[in-house]
């Protein structure tokens, strides 16, 4: 049964889809205000947006702004400069890994060598054999 309250004003026909006037949302008001959480940085990002913050530092008696990741870089290689056994292993793992390996010119005594030993006609094998 209806109370004389929760009559329709006018045509408007309550039913599936349409509630009453009075429980529906007001112009400008939302039934979602908050709307939906914003997504978690995970460790990665989080690392990577402090390690990109920007800090002061004074390098050579002047004032200068670098990143936090500069800053790491720049302690590691003073502590291994200074003897620290661990920096300087992190240090030399990270030249080593990163070196440049220069590409072979054979000089003239390798080119010597090598031919000396392909025109050798009388040299024994392995095994013994011409």
């Amino acid at each position: 049964m209806r109370d004389d309250d929760d009559k329709p004003e006018g045509n408007y026909e309550v039913g599936y889809g349409r509630p009453p006037k009075h429980t529906q949302f007001k112009p400008g008001q939302s039934g979602n205000a908050k709307g939906r959480p914003r997504k978690s940085k995970d460790l990665a990002r989080l690392i990577d947006a402090e390690l990109d913050a920007v800090i002061p530092t004074m390098e050579s008696g002047r004032r200068k702004h670098i990143s936090k990741r500069e800053a790491l870089v720049k302690q590691l290689v003073n502590l291994a400069i200074k003897g620290n056994a661990k920096p300087l292993q992190l240090v030399l793992a990270h030249l080593e890994k990163h070196r440049e390996v220069e590409p072979f010119a054979p000089t003239d005594t390798d080119a010597t060598l090598l031919a000396a030993l392909f025109s050798s006609d009388t040299k024994d094998d392995d095994d013994g054999n011409r």
